[in-house]
């Protein structure tokens, strides 16, 4: 600031150019009213010739500010004005390309790169190669999109912009291996703790007479398992309109589980072989963007301690859909699962479980704050027995951003569980707050934190506080990859992470009432 105040001062300087500079500086820190007064400030000194006449570029460099400030209409204005001032065609369409980017208009935005395109026939410059990526981005073409990043880093050296862009989209799109297929893994090793209304269920109905609050040396203790899993996935780009996605997993946990399906609690060594394979249409509703992940999924599950009750066979049938956001304002996620199979090592008894889930955010996509809520619920039931288990989840939260590096959401979840076996069923129901923390604090590395309070109501005795954090740092590791644009140079990521969970049971005296199990991943590409 003491440099701009000196130029500033300079006798004849270009108060306009210094004001826009000072005013892109203040907008990357958040100060969005004096960004808005310096430009304006630089406008009225040259209105009055205190300095030169605004030119095109400069109202293009005003635009770009109003752009980070998402103010989108003001931004278009004064790209109209700077068409009128003489300002180049190409750098005017990448500006409104850039703001049509900005609120989900898509086809807009590619119209304006296709004039630009057609009318140029050099090599694109870093701004057309930013927003070109980000199109394909937008587009879930993060095969195209991470060519793209690629080149506009190229043709800007060390821009963060892109670098940072390029390995969004490697993480996205994995390993280049041909033009069409592309690999990504992760290995992770974590805890699995069971919710306190299952704890509930399991004192009501595994007796022969249930177990009432207070009777803490007759209830289950409390349990968890430690999961160790091992992911390779993988995205086929046969045909542009249907990618197509798929992982193989294999995931092994150890520990002790409720077991709905013979309504007992079981010690567990549980190997998972699970193949899935989807694809993944987008479609467009005006100018918003529905991304659909539809497919099967086989599991074949087996268990060292206790097969009878957890060997089975398992197909699943899903839909996964994420939305844009609908008048800039929500945004939609959920999914619909049906899953269903036999139990090798118990004569005729299968199960078919229906789950379904629907997110909501409502609040702009640049906003800082946003409102959070969904529903969840889940219907398992075991034939030829008259077993069933059913679970409801509902939430609303807020969540924050706190300048770039700090994230945070606080919500409140009610669950609900009941469970039928034979002619006896019972009922147990969770309140829970909980909060989340996500910070950024250098460039490579990321802190979580997560803490949720659980208090069972009408059965205190499982009442309990889960803590966790983590941290993780990534690495980027570069290759080069020659495809029909030619050899880029590609940028992927590679994540450790590390940290540890912890579940205490403050009103259960005996047993493992506090429990403090760690967290370990490796995500490649």
């Amino acid at each position: 600031m003491d440099r701009f105040t000196r130029a500033l001062e300079v006798p004849k300087a270009n108060r306009l150019t210094v004001r826009l500079a000072i005013a892109h500086l203040m907008a990357e820190q958040g100060h969005e009213e004096d960004a808005q007064r310096q430009v304006a400030l630089g406008l009225m000194e040259a209105g009055a010739g205190e300095t030169k006449p605004a030119s095109g570029p400069q109202f293009i460099q005003a635009a770009d500010v109003f752009r980070s400030l998402h103010e989108y209409d003001l931004s278009q204005q004064y790209l109209e004005r700077a068409k009128m001032a003489g300002a180049p065609d190409p750098e005017i369409r990448i500006g409104m390309a850039n703001n049509y980017l900005a609120v989900g208009d898509t086809a807009r935005a590619k119209a304006e790169l296709a004039a630009v395109s057609a009318a140029s026939d050099g090599t694109p410059d870093y701004q057309f190669l930013l927003a070109q990526a980000n199109v394909f981005r937008q587009e879930h073409q993060s095969a195209q999109a991470m060519t793209s990043f690629a080149q506009a880093s190229n043709a800007e050296g060390e821009d963060q912009t892109a670098q940072q862009g390029l390995l969004q989209a490697g993480g996205e799109e994995g390993w280049r291996i041909t033009p069409t297929v592309s690999m990504l893994s992760d290995v992770s090793l974590s805890p699995i703790f069971e919710d306190s209304t299952v704890y509930v269920l399991d004192a009501k109905l595994d007796a022969t007479t249930p177990v009432t609050p207070g009777q803490t040396n007759l209830l289950p203790p409390p349990r968890s398992s430690l999961q160790i899993q091992g992911t390779a996935a993988f995205h086929l780009h046969f045909t542009p309109s249907l990618p197509l996605s798929g992982f193989f997993q294999v995931r092994n946990a150890q520990g002790q589980i409720s077991v709905p399906a013979t309504n007992s609690i079981v010690d567990r060594n549980t190997t998972d072989y699970t193949l899935n394979m989807g694809v993944d249409p987008t479609l467009r509703m005006g100018t918003n963007v529905i991304t659909l992940n539809s497919g099967v999924q086989t599991t074949i599950r087996r268990d060292s301690e206790s097969p009878t009750e957890m060997n089975q066979n398992l197909l699943r049938v899903f839909t996964y859909v994420n939305t844009g956001s609908f008048f800039n304002a929500l945004s939609v996620s959920g999914y619909v699962i049906h899953e269903s199979g036999p139990f090798t090592d118990n004569s005729g008894l299968s199960s078919s479980l229906f789950t379904a889930a629907v997110d909501f955010r409502v609040g702009s996509p640049w906003g800082k704050t946003a409102l959070v809520t969904g529903w969840g619920t889940s219907k398992q039931t075991f034939s030829p027995k008259n077993f069933e288990n059913y679970f409801t989840s509902s939430y609303i939260g807020l969540e924050r951003r706190f300048g770039e590096h700090l994230d945070a959401r606080a919500m409140l979840e009610f669950l609900r569980a009941w469970r039928v076996v034979d002619t006896n069923n019972g009922i147990a129901q969770n309140l829970r707050p909980a909060g989340w923390l996500n910070y950024s604090f250098k460039r490579n590395w990321n802190a979580q934190f997560s803490g949720s309070y659980s208090s069972v109501r009408n059965f205190h005795d499982y009442d309990a506080i889960q803590t966790g954090f983590s941290v993780s740092y990534a690495v980027p590791i570069h290759r080069k990859f020659g495809d029909e644009n030619g050899k880029t140079m590609l940028a992927y990521p590679i994540r450790f992470s590390g940290g540890l969970q912890n579940e205490t049971f403050f009103n259960f005296p005996t047993g493992n009432n506090n429990q403090l199990r760690p967290y370990i991943g490796i995500t490649i590409f």
